[in-house]
């Protein structure tokens, strides 16, 4: 109704939804209650892998205290330096990659240990048993694709949380190799690339590095199970909707 009205800002009308609603009256290929639905789809599917990827990452970053404790020393330099009223206030400069770089190694790295999505792919075999490379798959299984980010014969010690992996150093040793595979755009991020990627993965990654630096800022977190000392003793579960994670605890910094 306010787009038929023209109440939209110059941020709404370049919005997703709007452009959705302006190629919907143009085509009438969708109903406007089938353009509804997948514009409501798309904000959960959002809203609910930013709240996946910012978990694992807090968890990576609990369980990794050099890390944390790195990244907030680059944070509080970034924000003294281009931090809105007088260097107190996140800014898109400060949680930009050329000022803070270690965060966004800090991001490349949580997802390839933790993707939101923990398979690439599930294929169901529903017809015949089969056999692949001397494995039998019986009618009626399910088959799980999982990731080579956390593959072995890729990746080195790949439960370690290294940063460091994405460094420029770090993509050109991968160079002329197999693990040079990891270096791909389409395994970069969650949001996928090319004509297919997240219309809302822009605004989902800023979301996530704010939240991020904020929470890093203004808290030490930790994971208080002292059973809990590394990724393997955490379940990472297959649903980016409710990631079971432990519980973090948060003690401030001011």
């Amino acid at each position: 109704d306010r787009y038929d009205r023209d109440e939209l800002d110059e941020m709404e009308k370049a919005s997703y939804l709007a452009g959705a609603i302006e190629r919907q009256r143009e085509s009438n290929d969708i109903t406007r209650d089938e353009m509804a639905e997948l514009c409501l789809i798309a904000l959960f599917v959002g809203v609910d892998t930013t709240s996946s990827v910012t978990a694992w990452n807090l968890v990576h970053l609990a369980l990794n205290p050099e890390c944390q404790e790195k990244l907030h020393a680059e944070l509080v330099e970034s924000l003294n330096a281009k931090g809105s009223n007088g260097g107190t206030r996140l800014n898109a400069d400060v949680i930009g990659k050329k000022v803070s770089p270690y965060l966004h190694l800090c991001f490349r790295e949580s997802h390839r240990a933790t993707p939101a999505f923990s398979a690439a792919m599930w294929k169901g075999n529903s017809h015949n048993e089969i056999e692949i490379h001397g494995e039998t798959l019986p009618q009626g299984s399910m088959v799980q694709m999982g990731h080579i980010s956390y593959d072995e014969d890729y990746i080195d010690e790949p439960k370690q949380f290294r940063p460091e992996r994405w460094t420029a150093e770090g993509v050109a040793s991968r160079k002329g190799t197999k693990s040079e595979v990891l270096d791909h755009p389409f395994m970069r991020d969650p949001f996928s690339q090319g004509a297919r990627r997240c219309p809302g993965s822009r605004v989902a990654t800023n979301e996530i590095h704010a939240m991020i630096s904020q929470l890093i800022l203004d808290w030490k977190i930790s994971v208080p199970d002292e059973n809990i000392n590394c990724l393997d003793e955490i379940t990472y579960d297959a649903g980016p909707i409710k990631p079971i994670i432990p519980e973090l605890k948060f003690e401030s910094r001011h």
